[in-house]
């Protein structure tokens, strides 16, 4: 356990990792991530999370097929725990999600109505913001402060929706969750500059848009 982490120590020290990390968002995005912030050192995760684990989540998402009909985070905290020794930490009211204060915010939703509202309960606090945004083929990350992360919001009604048989295949969230965990990297190592967005297309096999 002591040397768990040397091969990483000139990338990022594990004595940097002890933030409190609020992961909204136990799905494609959030289940992965968790894994990857915890195999990177992160000792200190609370998951927001209500939903349970259905047939389709297990071909995208970190949960086995026993797991079916249990609460995400019930069935994500085992995982974690199997895989890494870290325990995370379970928020089933997703209420809590209103009271957080400061720090860092990682984002994990498929819903922009949400963001919206959690962008509106955030804009004045001194949190910071990472957020993972995924299409079938193509996802999104954006970074920044609380106060600026409404402007890279849209309305809801503008969104562009997969077909049912076009939502998700594994290396997608798997892609998106070893960036984001890079990006909380930076965070925790006090990087300049690491504010912007990342677009990416699978298909075209392009970087659309990086910004910072």
């Amino acid at each position: 356990m002591a040397n768990r982490y040397d091969r990483q120590s000139d990338i990022v020290k594990s004595a940097d990792l002890t933030l409190p990390i609020h992961l909204i968002g136990a799905g494609g995005i959030g289940s992965w991530t968790a894994l990857l912030l915890a195999k990177m050192g992160c000792s200190n995760i609370i998951v927001y999370d209500d939903d349970i684990v259905e047939d389709h989540n297990v071909a995208s998402q970190f949960f086995k097929e026993e797991q079916l009909g249990r609460l995400k985070i019930d069935a994500l905290y085992d995982n974690v725990l199997e895989q890494t020794g870290t325990e995370i930490e379970k928020v089933e009211n997703i209420v809590e999600e209103e009271y957080i204060d400061k720090g860092l915010v990682v984002i994990a939703m498929d819903s922009m109505a949400e963001r919206i509202r959690l962008g509106n309960l955030y804009k004045d606090k001194p949190i910071h913001i990472i957020d993972g945004r995924m299409g079938g083929l193509s996802f999104e990350i954006y970074n920044c402060k609380a106060d600026k992360y409404l402007e890279t919001t849209v309305d809801p009604i503008d969104v562009d929706h997969e077909p049912c048989t076009a939502k998700a295949i594994c290396f997608t969230p798997a892609v998106i969750s070893g960036m984001m965990a890079n990006h909380v990297r930076h965070y925790a190592n006090n990087t300049d500059g690491i504010e912007g967005e990342v677009i990416y297309c699978f298909n075209s096999q392009t970087l659309l848009k990086k910004r910072y």
